[in-house]
């Protein structure tokens, strides 16, 4: 999972300034259902505290991921959730905003969500059986 966060971050990488602060704001372009994922904040040169908030949308449920006041000059923060079971449909959205006295920051970008596909291993007690023959076996779901 480490490698797929880094090869899908780039799409869903916000970073802006205004003035003099600057943030960004990482999180990959591409969840698997039912996954824990971590997504991180910083800001720099933060002059003032701000309200911060990002949300997933999907399949018209909003569950909120980061909630929470700003207050530190240069802040990072990362925060982990999971991402609910997915549809037909692969689109979500993450938007987040940001609120102060001088400050409105609103973005709001596309994600997808795809199902883990499972796998069903079977053990048995020997590599061939003849027909007729039975022994036994575990089965694993993952």
């Amino acid at each position: 999972a480490a490698t797929q966060y880094l090869l899908h971050i780039t799409s869903v990488l916000v970073l802006a300034s205004t003035k003099e602060m600057q943030y960004v704001l990482m999180v990959p372009s591409v969840l698997q259902n039912d996954s824990p994922y971590q997504i991180c904040l910083q800001f720099l040169n933060l002059n003032e505290s701000v309200f911060v908030s990002i949300v997933l949308e999907y399949n018209a449920v909003n569950t909120t991921i980061f909630d929470q006041i700003m207050k530190k000059k240069d802040a990072f923060q990362c925060t982990t959730f999971t991402v609910p079971p997915a549809t037909s449909s692969p689109l979500a959205f993450i938007t987040f905003s940001a609120m102060g006295p001088t400050v409105r920051l609103l973005e709001r970008r596309s994600v997808a969500i795809q199902n883990m596909d499972s796998i069903v291993f079977i053990q048995t007690d020997k590599p061939i059986y003849k027909p007729g023959q039975t022994g036994g076996h575990v089965l694993c779901f993952t």
